[in-house]
């Protein structure tokens, strides 16, 4: 990559986060080049290691002639706003090749474990060309899952002496894995935390570890079929449907060791071909734009409600700060207080 395209990109990903002056004009074009990034996310609790291994893999696929942009997530203070951007200490292999782009990100006070805008920053990755976007969650907890409904293929990372068994079965980050890998695989009773996480997986899912093509026991009665719930269903397929399934699998990994990121690279691509040839890769891809809909929809509607009724909401005697102070004096409960802000807006509404 050369600097003077490093530099349009570094400013086109500032611009759209920042939302400065025509950003939306802006990604309004990167949107429209259709270009096809596939995502592969990576989460799990602060050290397990994963800007290592995202080091490991962007360095292998870059040999292998892609383009990768890296996406790091930090977690930025909720009282001043700061961050520390610390992920380039620990990816440091790819800063040499000139086939990958390296952009660390506050989540600015996103919950989810991501940035808010981190669906248009996939989108402008994609548009300068990048043919892999590496994206790195906070992991900062079990429920910073978001990151399942914005990558392609999400790897849910675990390391020996996190936990027991019963951290390895709790839900979340153990519903939201295409692949899970316990790294730092060198490390005593790595083996264990690999048998754990697959014992849980094999109580919910059916069939082998990976793509399977053919219905389970298609033939046995349906009252002894062992039934998915639905969001798992349509997360990873249904077992007794002609279009085949997905069994997360359980790897072992060591950054240094390079066999072993062979091996969970050899994976991704695989689920990236059960998604294609499945057809669950569309739908995922449904889900996704729906969320980021529904997403933007609800911040523009409380903008428009506050462009429309700034008195409600601005000003020490506002109808918002008195009916915050009624819901702190138990004269009101927090739902009937949304519904007077609501009813004043259909009232202004109707006036306009």
């Amino acid at each position: 990559m050369d600097i003077q395209w490093r530099r349009r990109l570094a400013r086109t990903l500032s611009l759209v986060e920042n939302r400065e002056p025509e950003w939306r004009e802006v990604l309004a074009k990167c949107y429209a080049e259709k270009g096809h990034a596939q995502i592969v996310g990576i989460s799990g609790p602060p050290g397990v290691g994963k800007s290592t291994l995202i080091d490991a893999l962007a360095v292998n696929w870059a040999e292998r002639g892609d383009r990768l942009g890296i996406i790091a997530i930090d977690p930025a203070s909720p009282f001043s706003g700061g961050t520390v951007l610390g992920d380039r200490i620990r990816m440091q292999r790819s800063e040499a090749y000139d086939g990958i782009f390296l952009r660390s990100m506050s989540a600015r006070g996103y919950s989810g474990g991501l940035n808010e805008a981190i669906m248009d920053i996939c989108a402008v990755l994609s548009s300068f060309g990048i043919t892999r976007i590496l994206l790195e969650s906070v992991g900062a907890g079990q429920n910073d899952v978001d990151i399942a409904f914005v990558a392609d293929c999400t790897l849910v990372l675990s390391v020996p002496g996190l936990g027991d068994s019963i951290q390895a079965a709790k839900a979340g980050l153990m519903e939201v894995g295409d692949i899970y890998v316990v790294n730092k695989g060198d490390l005593p009773n790595a083996n264990s935390v690999a048998g754990e996480i697959s014992t849980m997986l094999s109580l919910v899912f059916t069939g082998n570890p990976g793509a399977n093509y053919s219905p389970q026991g298609a033939s046995a009665p349906s009252e002894s079929r062992r039934v998915l719930p639905q969001h798992l269903i349509d997360h990873f397929g249904d077992p007794y449907d002609t279009n085949g399934f997905w069994h997360p699998p359980v790897l072992m990994t060591t950054a240094t060791d390079t066999s072993s990121t062979d091996d969970l690279i050899e994976t991704i691509e695989q689920h990236i071909d059960w998604l294609r040839v499945s057809g669950h890769g569309g739908l995922r891809q449904e889900e996704k734009v729906e969320r980021q809909l529904r997403k933007i929809l609800r911040k523009q509607l409380f903008a428009e409600m506050e462009r429309l009724i700034p008195a409600t909401f601005r000003g020490t005697n506002s109808l918002f700060e008195h009916l915050c102070q009624a819901v702190i004096n138990q004269q009101l409960d927090p739902y009937t207080a949304a519904d007077r802000i609501l009813k004043k807006r259909r009232y202004r509404t109707q006036e306009a």
